[in-house]
């Protein structure tokens, strides 16, 4: 019987607020190779299925103790497909159907991949959004050729190779996703590497940015917020009086606040019910929020917050047909040379999130082991987020949504 060997996948992301303090980040860099050919527009075609993949994972991820949640897609889906490419038969075709796109050509998802982390890629005085990629490999063992030019090519992933009995390993790993998330996962590796691990693959998204509208920290009070329990608890609430893309109807309340320039922004849904709102969330719908937003002036009332969640997506993602690829029998067949069988032993995501007045500051981990109707134009909104609300962080260029998530107990450490 063939020995079973785990392969562990990691994917970061990291979301910040500049602060006035400059773009001084020592994050690692994306920059696609000159050599690759794709086209500019490439990325539409995983832009849906990266969206469709937030709505699902609302439904399929556990909840913390407050009742909240808070994830990146678009780390999970590039993760995953570093793992895709490696991937074959019935457990590449599971992992299509998880990531929502079930018949993906490797290649065209490597094309639209590269298109993505392309226009991802943003270095401005007021914005920085990088994505970074590496691939830890025992040294024991060999990646394909193929495998190894297509992570390269285009996901710019550095392979590292490591001891993995060596006390070292853990720390080269863990420095790497400290630098890649500007020191706010610390970690990802703890204790010792399993023995039986062949590679880990890990991706970093880091984001830095201002509002465009910066909320007045003189107006900031303590106020109430009405828990999904009945009970109240005090948080300070930010306030803004401003012109924003704003849409009312009889389920929610929903604007967008813009970074910088508007090359991305934050969406904020406040519903009657957040569960039947989530479970109705989709491409379709959400699209239709957007779409019936118009600009009007009105008042935000918003809370100051911080949320570190972790979570494990195993069964989130064998909930959305991906089964083989943590069992035995799973197929890596094109990732490395030599007969051994490997899985995935775990997916598992961290993430940190600070929304305060400057901007937003956020981080996410994600291990995998191997028709509305607007309100009237001419009458100011008032939108009061006292109570359990949605979230998402979206790249305006390309229709990404990096971060979702929904806040049930916003505190402030």
């Amino acid at each position: 019987m063939k020995k079973k060997i785990v392969t562990s996948l990691v994917g970061m992301s990291l979301l910040m607020p500049l602060s006035g303090c400059g773009t001084d980040s020592n994050t690692q860099s994306l920059q696609i190779s000159k050599n690759v050919e794709f086209g500019a527009q490439d990325y539409e075609k995983i832009i849906s299925p990266n969206n469709e993949l937030a709505f699902k994972l609302l439904n399929v991820t556990e909840k913390d103790d407050d009742g909240n949640l808070f994830i990146s897609p678009t780390s999970l889906l590039m993760a995953l497909a570093l793992a895709y490419n490696g991937a074959d038969g019935v457990t590449k075709d599971e992992i299509a159907a998880a990531l929502q796109m079930p018949g993906m050509d490797t290649m065209d998802l490597n094309k639209a991949n590269a298109s993505l982390m392309t226009i991802l890629n943003k270095n401005s005085k007021n914005i920085q959004l990088q994505v970074a990629n590496s691939i830890w490999l025992n040294e024991d063992y060999r990646f394909q050729d193929d495998y190894a030019k297509r992570v390269k090519d285009y996901f710019n992933a550095e392979i590292q190779e490591i001891d993995i009995s060596s006390e070292d390993s853990p720390k080269r790993i863990n420095n790497w996703v400290k630098e890649a998330t500007n020191g706010k996962i610390d970690k990802i590796v703890d204790g010792e590497l399993d023995e039986n691990l062949v590679t880990m693959l890990l991706n970093a998204i880091y984001f830095k940015g201002d509002w465009q509208y910066p909320f007045d920290k003189r107006l900031t009070e303590n106020r109430a917020f009405h828990l999904t329990n009945g009970s109240e608890i005090k948080v300070p609430f930010m306030s803004l009086q401003e012109k924003l893309s704003y849409v009312a109807n009889s389920e929610y309340q929903a604007l967008k606040l813009p970074y910088a320039d508007g090359e991305m922004s934050m969406t904020i849904v406040l519903p009657n019910d957040l569960k039947e709102f989530e479970s109705n969330l989709s491409v379709d719908n959400w699209e239709k929020i957007q779409t019936g937003m118009k600009r009007m002036k009105g008042t935000i009332l918003l809370p100051k917050f911080q949320l570190s969640y972790e979570t494990e997506l195993n069964e989130a993602l064998e909930t959305l047909g991906m089964n083989s690829a943590f069992k035995e029998g799973a197929d890596f067949s094109k990732m490395i040379y030599g007969d051994e069988s490997l899985m995935i032993s775990k997916v598992k995501q961290k993430t940190y999130i600070d929304v305060n007045e400057e901007g937003t500051e956020a981080a996410a981990v994600t291990a995998v082991g191997i028709g509305a109707t607007s309100a009237p134009p001419d009458d100011p909104f008032v939108m009061d987020v006292n109570r359990p609300f949605f979230v998402a962080i979206t790249d305006d260029e390309s229709g990404a949504i990096l971060f979702i998530g929904t806040i049930s107990n916003p505190t402030v450490k």
